[in-house]
């Protein structure tokens, strides 16, 4: 089953692509990946955000799902022609959306305790301009059987990374730094994961602020290595970053954008390259603790023996250098596996629609607080659905 799998995360920077020849799934994916691609989102993309920010009224919200489905049915285009595939040999297109809102924390409306979570991407504009049949919403079923409906890809993980001999952190660096414990030999059941806090959303913005504007992101984490970490400022830092779950696991970003950020810096004088430098390096230190803090707050006994790490955060080598000081433990990227920094998330999301589509069910009881098993993800048919019905009818190996 040849897949495209698209994901875009909470940073809101760009959609990660792959393309990738699913043989098996169970006991865990066996599979070829033919192409990867990251695409930064355009001006237009970014504007059209800040906009929705400002004024998230109905009529921008709906107009802005179909939007998006038209920005990923682009991108899919862009993926299949790069990849020099025929678009009719891709048999099914994964797609997470953008997530715009997620609320994991139920609220009383009427009789009903109601959670929600919102991703634009409208899945029938991409099936119908690419004839692919599409599958994403991956979320609402968790959220319907009573989960948070995130974690979302802690199965998956499971079933990428799982060992025999090593119980494993499998540490994702996206706008919000979550991770999935998989200890070795384990069963569904015995998975954790959450949301660890702020991670690419708040460095990001934070070398934003610094230069005006003239830098999105820190390359590399290369300003970041050039300064050192100051304790007070750390401390600072590290105050507003830590994730106190109470009754949620998940966090919902829209909290953390940049009027955020300039409350906490506001205390800070910063001025000059050495102090910007001095600042970035104390974030990065500050997001490394709130990562280990939060592990060990809430599943000190869940003890790991490595570290996989993914994302784009993982790209900063100034982050990755301050996690290894302060878990003390082996740290390795998804990539030395395999699975490139930012193709994780869309080979996850292309197995949890291979799994719909096989009539799967997906177990998060243990990691999202769900009370019931659930089907992940809603289906949009291509023009190449019944193609695909005859190809799952014959047997595909699971």
């Amino acid at each position: 089953m040849i897949i495209l799998g698209l994901n875009s995360g909470t940073s809101r920077d760009g959609i990660s692509g792959v393309i990738f020849d699913l043989r098996t799934v169970f006991p865990h994916p066996v599979f070829n990946l033919l192409w990867h691609q990251e695409f930064p989102y355009p001006k237009s993309v970014l504007n059209f955000f800040s906009q929705l920010e400002k004024n998230p009224a109905l009529e921008i919200l709906s107009r802005a799902d179909f939007f998006l489905g038209e920005v990923f049915a682009e991108t899919s285009q862009k993926i299949i022609k790069k990849s020099g595939l025929s678009p009719n040999k891709i048999d099914l297109i994964a797609s997470h959306g953008q997530t715009i809102a997620h609320f994991p924390k139920p609220k009383k409306i009427g009789k009903y305790n109601i959670s929600a979570t919102v991703q634009l991407g409208e899945l029938s504009v991409i099936a119908q301009r690419t004839g692919i049949t599409t599958v994403g919403n991956f979320r609402a079923g968790d959220i319907a059987g009573g989960g948070e409906g995130a974690p979302i890809l802690a199965y998956s993980e499971f079933l990428l990374f799982g060992s025999k001999n090593k119980s494993r952190m499998i540490l994702n660096l996206g706008g919000i730094a979550n991770f999935t414990l998989i200890p070795k030999r384990a069963k569904p059941e015995q998975i954790r994961a959450m949301d660890a806090g702020v991670c690419n959303i708040f460095l990001d913005q934070l070398i934003q602020i610094l230069t005006e504007d003239k830098l999105r992101f820190d390359r590399n984490g290369k300003i970041a290595q050039k300064g050192k970490v100051r304790p007070g400022w750390k401390e600072h830092l590290l105050k507003h970053l830590l994730f106190r779950p109470g009754r949620s696991k998940s966090l919902c970003a829209r909290h953390y954008q940049r009027e955020w950020i300039k409350k906490v810096l506001s205390p800070l004088k910063i001025s000059g390259e050495r102090k910007r430098a001095d600042l970035l390096r104390s974030g990065v230190r500050a997001v490394a603790e709130m990562i280990y803090l939060t592990y060990s707050a809430n599943f000190k006994n869940n003890p790991i023996d490595e570290l996989v790490i993914s994302g784009g955060g993982a790209k900063n080598q100034a982050l990755i250098l301050e996690i290894k000081e302060v878990f003390k433990k082996k740290v390795i990227l998804s990539s030395e596996l395999g699975i490139p920094l930012q193709a994780k998330e869309p080979i996850g999301f292309g197995i949890l629609a291979m799994l719909c589509l096989l009539g799967k069910e997906v177990d998060l009881r243990s990691i999202t607080g769900a009370r019931a098993l659930s089907i992940l993800g809603q289906i949009a048919p291509g023009k190449n659905w019944g193609k695909l019905l005859k190809k799952l009818t014959k047997g595909v190996k699971q």
